[in-house]
């Protein structure tokens, strides 16, 4: 496991989760592994939703290429 030191944290921050880690009954070093984790899988998870939805756009679902060359050519085709 890493090991990880904050320097120059705001002392608001510092605070807010002590206070949410005495609420919840954990160390300050278990909310900040929680709240670092939380963050961490939040951003994955939107990158996936992201990367879902513009799969469905192309109305390629589950393919990684995009064929841009039947894109190009149903382009050229509907506009003469």
């Amino acid at each position: 496991m890493a090991q990880l030191k904050v320097r120059q944290l705001d002392d608001r921050i510092a605070g807010a989760l002590k206070r949410r880690a005495a609420h919840r009954g954990v160390s300050l070093e278990e909310e900040v592994r929680s709240t670092l984790a939380a963050s961490v899988a939040a951003r994955r998870l939107a990158f996936e939703r992201r990367a879902r939805a513009l799969r469905e756009a192309t109305g390629r679902p589950g393919r990684r290429a995009l064929d841009s060359a039947r894109i190009i050519r149903k382009e050229r085709d509907a506009n003469g």
